[in-house]
């Protein structure tokens, strides 16, 4: 399951979530202000190591990333190329033509694809939820309702991609397989969605009445059983990527 945290030591384990997020900000800045594609590569890099050295994020999860945006990328970058005009033409055939501005284009949009993701899913893997909320309401005043829904939310998106394994596997077992055809297809996806979607309903209704049954929101205030961690380098190190990216952003 990608969207999942897993317990480590690595790093960023490490940081609080407050400094992680900081850091996420600064990547996700450099990633929308650039618009070349060799900065965007360059990025990319980085993201990539410090999600592998510094996130302990296993080659097995990295690899199905990858195919899983791969799935995404690719048509939107033959789009994108052939949708963006320019000067120099390197390819036509009729109506259809692609220039190096648009190569370039495409190229940087779909690199920062990759880097948000990425970047968001080394921070949803290397952060317990339970610290996310408590960061939210203690550091930033959130409310408690609103930063526990955040944390549910991020909960419940790999329990979904669990249950989906589940039906599917229950579906190979009793020989029902996706039909050949579009239509037919279309159908077998379209019931195999609704069962997740029946089935992610009621999860929510148990989680809400459990919820319920013990008083939530009920109080102004909420305590915590285990307290806020966080390393003591992580705000040098929230610093230190903020002003790295003001210098290369005003450098670009």
């Amino acid at each position: 399951m990608l969207l999942q945290y897993d317990r480590g030591r690595s790093l960023l384990h490490k940081l609080g979530p407050g400094s992680k997020f900081i850091l996420l900000l600064c990547v996700s800045a450099l990633a929308m202000g650039w618009n070349t594609a060799g900065w965007e590569l360059g990025l990319l890099v980085f993201v990539v190591a410090a999600a592998r050295l510094a996130g302990g994020m296993g080659f097995g999860r990295m690899q199905r990333t990858m195919s899983f945006l791969l799935a995404l990328a690719v048509p939107y970058f033959v789009l994108t190329a052939l949708a963006v005009n320019g000067e120099h033409v390197l390819w036509s055939w009729g109506l259809l033509h692609i220039t190096s501005e648009g190569l370039n284009a495409a190229g940087a949009m779909t690199l920062r694809m990759f880097i948000l993701f990425l970047s968001s899913l080394t921070f949803i893997i290397t952060t317990d939820p339970q610290q996310i909320v408590q960061a939210l309401h203690r550091r930033l005043k959130v409310p408690y309702r609103f930063a526990f829904g955040i944390s549910l939310a991020l909960s419940f998106l790999p329990l979904l991609e669990e249950e989906g394994r589940t039906i599917s596997a229950a579906q190979r077992v009793r020989g029902q397989r996706p039909p050949r055809g579009w239509r037919s297809r279309l159908r077998w996806w379209g019931s195999f969605l609704t069962a997740v979607l029946v089935n992610a309903v009621r999860r929510v209704q148990m989680t809400a009445g459990a919820m319920e049954g013990k008083g939530f929101g009920a109080y102004p205030d909420r305590t915590y059983l285990h307290p806020l961690q966080g390393s003591p380098a992580g705000p040098w190190m929230a610093g230190l990527g903020v002003i790295t990216a003001v210098l290369l952003l005003l450098w670009h």
